[in-house]
């Protein structure tokens, strides 16, 4: 699975918990799925708990330890930690050393510091090849996070064409339809600007309007 079809599971997730529901994992489900799931999910402890009942040698993974070390930073970043995080299978995970890559470390740090204005440039950085988790733009979804519950739509307007436009819908999904709408017109008016991709810009400002 490639980074970029990881990342639109990952707004799949957060689109459906923004609605009040939970993503529920298939049964064999695969690795790079439980990883992506576990970076938007509102309750990571129950996602550890599914997997603990299907698959328990994945929770073994470095790699999905490094995904929750990065779930729990985010909580402490935010300075209001949520109650899974003292789950005895969250624990039991970070119970090893794992490395967290230094893209997440640099806007987790810039997340707690409140410096926004770095965490703008993350948001228009260019990203063509993602690496193997999708790393960068899922630093790229937590600096949008941030961004929009300290500055709301105005640090999104008018729509800059190197933010990707997947980042657009995805800050939309914690906002009012009419703030959506406003979003969705800044996003149509660049249509044609060199840089700009139109045909993605046309799919999530769709998506914004519903």
């Amino acid at each position: 699975m490639c980074g970029f079809c990881m990342e639109r599971l990952a707004i799949m997730v957060a689109d459906t918990e923004s609605k009040g529901m939970h993503y529920v994992l298939p049964d064999g489900v695969h690795f790079f799925e439980v990883a992506t799931v576990l970076q938007e999910t509102k309750e990571p402890h129950m996602i550890l708990q599914a997997i603990e009942s299907q698959d328990p040698a994945m929770l073994e993974d470095p790699d999905l330890a490094a995904v929750v070390r990065c779930r729990v930073m985010m909580e402490n970043a935010d300075g209001k930690p949520s109650a899974w995080v003292g789950h005895s299978l969250v624990k039991k995970v970070l119970g090893k050393e794992v490395r967290v890559p230094e893209i997440m470390t640099a806007v987790l740090d810039a997340v707690s510091r409140g410096q926004n204005d770095f965490l703008k440039k993350v948001v228009t950085m260019q990203v063509t090849k993602p690496d193997f988790f999708g790393w960068d733009l899922w630093a790229q979804r937590v600096a949008a996070q941030h961004l929009a519950l300290t500055e709301g739509t105005n640090a999104f307007l008018p729509y800059e064409p190197r933010m990707r436009p997947a980042l657009m819908f995805y800050v939309g999904l914690g906002l009012g339809q009419r703030a959506r709408n406003h979003m969705a017109a800044s996003m149509e008016e660049v249509l044609g600007v060199p840089g700009a991709d139109d045909a993605e810009i046309n799919e999530y400002a769709g998506l914004l309007r519903g």
